[in-house]
């Protein structure tokens, strides 16, 4: 199949998933509700991922994506709650095992040979998304610690980056060694996340809660005196 017609396979695929699930997803769901058995709820809402997944290798994607962009179509639905109540039992054993992958593929010998650029690459990495953060904080006008909360929480790389390394290798679109050297910064990114939250919570949460107090005690003392007057 010649380049042109496989991008039209591949767009056409993505596009019909996103329009099954919007429009044929909940008549679906409504009729396995119907049924009245959570189990065959949970069932459909795992077969519907893995057959997103198995569609997009048909076509010559990575099922990862696949199960990403099935993941985006449910969490999207009407039933996103009673979806999440259902595979939240499942949860952390998916989560365990997907890290647990992740770390079995982390070459550490590149980690032990190339440690310098993969720390500076990590830092540049929360530093340039976390000022791209900041700034949309700013434009959208969330002021304040709730400002520094989104731009701290989401400035590390996502975990989708390990499934489009592991993609752009299989279509020889990057070598292994940088591949290799790519997956160690998300993974140090994502690393030095609980040190972001550690120093909101230690550094800027304080400075905003001593600033309200030290607006809040002057308001406070003009209404007692308001009052004072007149009693």
């Amino acid at each position: 199949m010649p380049g042109w017609a496989h991008a039209l396979v591949v767009v056409a695929a993505i596009a019909s998933v996103i329009a099954a699930g919007y429009y044929l997803m909940p008549l679906l769901f409504r009729y396995v509700i119907g049924s009245g058995l959570r189990e065959v709820f949970t069932a459909t809402a795992l077969m519907l991922v893995i057959g997103i997944a198995a569609l997009m290798s048909v076509v010559n994607l990575s099922p990862a994506l696949g199960a990403f962009l099935a993941g985006v179509v449910l969490a999207n639905s009407e039933f996103k709650h009673e979806l999440e109540a259902n595979i939240e039992p499942f949860k952390g054993l998916l989560l365990g095992l997907f890290f647990i992958t992740v770390g079995a593929g982390i070459n550490f010998s590149v980690l032990a040979a190339e440690w310098g650029a993969v720390l500076s690459l990590g830092v540049a990495v929360i530093v340039v998304k976390g000022l791209i953060l900041l700034g949309l904080a700013l434009l959208f006008r969330v002021h304040g610690s709730n400002g520094w909360l989104f731009t701290l929480s989401l400035a590390q790389a996502g975990e989708f980056g390990f499934v489009l390394l592991t993609y752009s290798v299989q279509n020889n679109v990057i070598p292994t060694d940088i591949s290799q050297i790519l997956s160690l910064v998300v993974a140090l990114s994502m690393f030095l996340t609980p040190l972001l939250f550690i120093a909101y919570d230690r550094l800027v949460l304080p400075r905003y809660l001593i600033a309200k107090t030290m607006i809040a005690k002057p308001m406070l003392l003009r209404s007692r005196h308001r009052l004072s007057l007149r009693g």
